[in-house]
């Protein structure tokens, strides 16, 4: 058995459990951005216009937005090595699922229960952490969690890439399967004990339902209006029931009060809800590099898949190194300055790129990428910490948990909405640069939140 090395201050069991967290938050987070080089890839295998296979990343999102903070609420029921392993369970058997789908339906299936998966491992794995080791060390704890977050969000798309080129793009998903296998031996033999208190709670299982008819039935209405065979009845049945759905969702949400999806006390905390609304259009931005400039660069520019994978990079490292720059200047200057800063440089990158033509070399495309991963490694831990920190200790799990939702609910609508775009296009190329410069304006809207509507805490 491998001999592991003391760390000071951690015992060689701790060393042991930050280890499975590591494999399983890599597990977790690079299969999402790996899928970004494949998408042309499987329009093409399953004979699907490329505007529709975004439901390839929209199924997970969706699915991963609406349950993550549900899945919290489980872990704290039930505890959280048990959801965890749940939850690595199902994302690994609805990865052999979707890696051996002959139709697309039953891979965007498979992708939906991927996300619900991922989600329910997730919002385990942020327990688990904190409470692996002592109070003392949250600041080292945070670090871990974003340093493996932001090598898995950095690998995904080269290992996406490499894996669609040189054998195909299910390799995506069968990987999957032998890292669960590591994840859950390791898990059984070596991490220590969980220590866990039972909560009485109650869960917001309507809440969940309608909210998630409501997304889903919007963005079909959205996929259908491209299709000039689709009658404009149904677009608008979609439309209306999908506006009752949610109706239906607020009324249950204020009946349900601190149990609820979005609890009461966060819906009035100023601070939380202007942080989580600027997530939610900022988060447009993050989905739109995922999936259409890896399109661009495929579809129109004609790199390879691996190729298209590693133009992410300066994007995705920029974002990375940044993030820790961020925390610095938060502690000094205050998040508002943050959040602005970021969205207002993401909107810039979006605005820069959306103006490039069919024939321009990689390096133009450059400055736009590392503005935009600069703008989000300064937004997003300003916006998480500042959500986290306007509650009450006792609520920061949950508070974190509705941020995500917040990112991946805005993520899965603005996909829907740049794919309406792309689908209105004249050809691929037009598409994109229109959908950039559309979600260039809407992340300016997360901008123009964050400074007319965000306060600094008083005392600051």
């Amino acid at each position: 058995m491998v001999k592991m090395t003391k760390v000071k201050g951690i015992s060689e069991g701790q060393i042991w459990g930050l280890s499975v967290l590591f494999l399983s938050v890599f597990l977790i987070a690079s299969d999402f951005t790996a899928f970004s080089p494949a998408l042309p890839a499987i329009a093409k295998d399953f004979s699907v216009r490329i505007s529709f296979v975004h439901w390839v990343v929209n199924a997970y999102a969706l699915a991963y937005g609406v349950i993550i903070v549900t899945s919290g609420r489980l872990a704290d029921i039930y505890g959280r090595g048990k959801i965890f392993l749940i939850g690595i369970f199902i994302f690994s058997l609805s990865s052999l699922l979707g890696g051996l789908a002959n139709e697309v339906e039953v891979l965007l299936i498979a992708r939906a229960l991927m996300g619900l998966g991922g989600a329910l491992a997730w919002s385990a794995m942020l327990g688990m952490v904190y409470t692996l080791l002592p109070s003392d060390r949250a600041g080292f704890v945070g670090g871990f969690i974003l340093a493996a977050l932001g090598v898995a969000t950095a690998c995904g798309p080269v290992i996406g890439g490499i894996l669609s080129d040189f054998l195909s793009w299910r390799w995506i998903l069968f990987i999957n399967i032998p890292i669960a296998i590591l994840v859950v031996a390791f898990y059984g033999l070596k991490y220590p004990k969980e220590k866990y208190e039972k909560k009485v709670e109650r869960i917001d299982y309507l809440g969940v339902l309608t909210l998630s008819l409501s997304l889903f039935l919007f963005l079909l209405a959205l996929d259908f209006m491209t299709e000039k065979t689709t009658s404009g009845i149904l677009v608008v049945c979609l439309l209306v029931v999908s506006l009752i759905s949610a109706i239906s969702f607020i009324i249950i949400e204020s009946y349900m009060a601190d149990d609820a999806l979005i609890p009461a006390s966060l819906v009035t905390n100023r601070i939380f809800m202007v942080s989580g609304v600027s997530v939610f259009f900022v988060a447009i931005a993050f989905f739109a590099i995922l999936v259409y400039i890896p399109l661009l660069f495929i579809s129109v520019h004609h790199y390879s898949a691996f190729q298209a994978g590693l133009a992410l990079l300066p994007a995705m490292v920029s974002s990375g190194i940044f993030a820790f720059v961020s925390g610095a200047i938060h502690e000094r200057f205050g998040p508002k300055l943050l959040l602005c800063s970021g969205a207002l440089a993401m909107s810039l990158g979006l605005f820069m790129l959306s103006v490039h033509g069919n024939h321009i070399v990689y390096l133009v495309f450059v400055p736009g990428m590392l503005l935009i991963g600069i703008g989000l490694g300064i937004f997003s831990p300003a916006a998480v910490t500042a959500a986290i920190t306007s509650v009450e200790a006792s609520k920061s799990s949950l508070s974190g948990a509705v941020v995500y939702m917040f990112r991946f609910l805005g993520g899965a609508v603005g996909l829907g909405i740049n794919s309406a775009i792309l689908a209105s296009a004249p050809d691929i190329a037009a598409g994109v640069n229109r959908a950039l410069l559309v979600d260039g304006f809407i992340v300016l809207i997360g901008f123009l939140i964050s400074l007319l509507f965000f306060q600094e805490k008083k005392g600051r």
